[in-house]
């Protein structure tokens, strides 16, 4: 009973913490023309609701075009991702090969290391390359994370060596065990990582203003910065443009969810 007194209160406290941010946004691009968008707390309900600020977040803005260019590079990033996060946490769990240890510790260290520490370096070779001013170039500087590759790893460490040596008695190569064996057993941890790669190129925002210079190729974080002007600007379009970029991580979210909490579930009974 104390413990239930305890719990939901909190979760009383968290939710309201995160649901009233999104429920103000809501509210403000459904406000008319006529209603405050400036102040603190004003009217939380619009008196007269209206979907123009949506209709004007098209108009003002390319926005579908942005929208496009962002599933395009959170489409290949989320492949990406997910292809070499997954090599990469097998070869860690199970290749043995000299310096592993060594490998994984540098791996830990660049993890805590903010990306605009090597923006820079980053942006030359970019540019060396020919890669500036393009989606590949955007979506390949960032194309896997360390936190997904330990999540693979993770996953891999878990299966029983077992496994894999009954498949080698039955004359399986390392390529079969890998597609038969490994990665039907962590298909959780797959979903996981997808999400985190969707999500993580999804709201990417320094790299792209700083490697595209062509307006037509921005992202949708980027692109609804011109709904922001110097000296003015309207909150209520400005929240419509926002609802519109939340919708599609929300949706790749509610499609997976029972995957991903399968993967985090997995890892809750077998860590």
């Amino acid at each position: 009973m104390r413990e239930k007194l305890i719990r939901w209160p909190l979760m009383v406290i968290a939710a309201a913490t995160v649901l009233a941010p999104l429920l103000w946004q809501v509210t403000m691009a459904l406000k008319s023309s006529s209603e405050s968008a400036v102040g603190f707390p004003g009217t939380l309900l619009p008196k007269h609701p209206t979907l123009d600020n949506f209709a004007t977040a098209f108009t003002e803005i390319p926005l579908l075009r942005y929208v496009g260019n962002s599933l395009a590079i959170a489409g290949l990033g989320m492949v990406l991702n997910l292809v070499l996060a997954t090599l990469t946490g097998y070869a860690l769990a199970r290749i043995a090969f000299r310096g592993r240890a060594a490998y994984t510790t540098i791996l830990l260290a660049t993890a805590v290391l903010p990306f605009e520490v090597i923006l820079v370096s980053t942006l030359l070779v970019s540019r060396g390359l020919q890669l500036n001013d393009t989606l590949i170039g955007v979506v390949l500087p960032q194309a896997v994370s360390i936190v997904s590759i330990f999540v693979m790893r993770q996953a891999f460490v878990r299966i029983p060596g077992e496994l894999a040596e009954a498949a080698d008695m039955d004359g399986a190569g390392p390529l079969q065990v890998f597609w038969h064996i490994m990665l039907p057993s962590v298909r959780g941890s797959l979903a996981v990582v997808a999400v985190l790669g969707f999500l993580d190129s999804w709201d990417h925002f320094i790299w792209p203003l700083v490697s595209l210079s062509d307006p037509s190729k921005y992202p949708v974080n980027v692109g609804v910065q011109y709904l922001s002007g110097t000296f003015s600007a309207d909150q209520r379009v400005i929240s419509a443009a926002a609802i519109v970029v939340m919708l599609p991580p929300l949706l790749v979210y509610f499609l997976m969810q029972k995957q991903v909490f399968r993967g985090l579930a997995e890892g809750a009974l077998k860590g």
